[in-house]
């Protein structure tokens, strides 16, 4: 199951996608609700390209959609992006969550990564924005 973001980079949104469906998963995909026609067209793209059930979509509010996909106990992976209240809510909705297997980022907000030989004040300048 991947929760896409509301507020995140369109491309971002895939990048558990593409990876459990190389593993030979079949995927679904909560897609966000601004900018769902992209998103849409997007995933009817993919699906169109594999075998019917390899990919799926809804949309809707997370808060509506996901607790009733999470307590059926069909997921096995749980990729998410959000906040630690929602992350733990969802994750308490599925009926074993000690065997769900999972990839969060929370809280994440502007990440940046600042290397060895950067000018410290010029990245300080840039993610301080």
């Amino acid at each position: 199951l991947n929760l896409g973001p509301f507020n995140y980079p369109f491309n971002e949104t895939y990048t558990t996608l593409i990876p459990a469906i190389i593993m030979g998963n079949t995927a679904v995909m909560k897609i966000p609700n601004v900018g769902a026609l992209a998103h849409m067209e997007t995933m009817e793209a993919f699906a169109e390209c594999f075998p019917k059930g390899v990919v799926n979509f809804i949309s809707g509010a997370g808060r509506d959609t996901m607790p009733p996909i999470m307590a059926t106990g069909k997921v096995d992976i749980f990729a998410f992006i959000g906040t630690s209240k929602a992350a733990d809510a969802l994750v308490k909705a599925h009926p074993c969550p000690h065997r769900l297997k999972n990839c969060l980022s929370l809280e994440a907000k502007n990440v940046a990564i600042v290397c060895k030989d950067a000018d410290i004040d010029n990245a300080v300048a840039e993610c301080a924005l």
